[in-house]
């Protein structure tokens, strides 16, 4: 019994392998970070009227509630005689402010995404509505 060895060989020479040249790419500047620390900062406590903001009511529509849960929030505020209070329509449909004496303030349509601003004049208790939504109530309170 007879034995061989073959060795494999290819039947062709195996072409080079092309690397490209490696192309430098400039590391990245260094940036400010603006990420907030990992240590909480205390702020100091504002009231809106101390910063200058004017006090808001917000036109509420709660996602996936009944239109019957829509609402102003807060359900009463509290004002000084002078300081001018913004109605922020958060919603997606048309609502009014409408004091519900027909006199102190009427907003007229206020569209999804838009204000209503009144300044009163004179103190007073001033129920309002949302004409459209009547089940939307709620109170401003105007002092001296």
């Amino acid at each position: 019994m007879t034995l061989t060895l073959a060795a494999c060989v290819p039947l062709r020479a195996p072409s080079p392998t092309i690397v490209p040249p490696a192309t430098a790419i400039a590391a990245p500047s260094p940036v400010a970070s603006t990420a907030p620390s990992a240590v909480p900062v205390a702020q100091p406590s504002v009231s809106p009227a101390a910063a200058g903001a004017r006090p808001e009511v917000k036109i509420v529509e709660p996602p996936f509630r009944q239109p019957q849960e829509w609402n102003y929030a807060p359900a009463e505020l509290s004002v000084k005689v002078g300081i001018t209070v913004v109605w922020n329509n958060t919603g997606a449909v048309a609502h009014t402010v409408t004091a519900d004496d027909g006199q102190a303030f009427d907003s007229g349509t206020i569209d999804p995404k838009a204000t209503f601003t009144f300044t009163p004049k004179a103190a007073g208790t001033f129920a309002y509505h949302c004409t459209f939504h009547p089940w939307m109530k709620a109170t401003l309170v105007v002092t001296s």
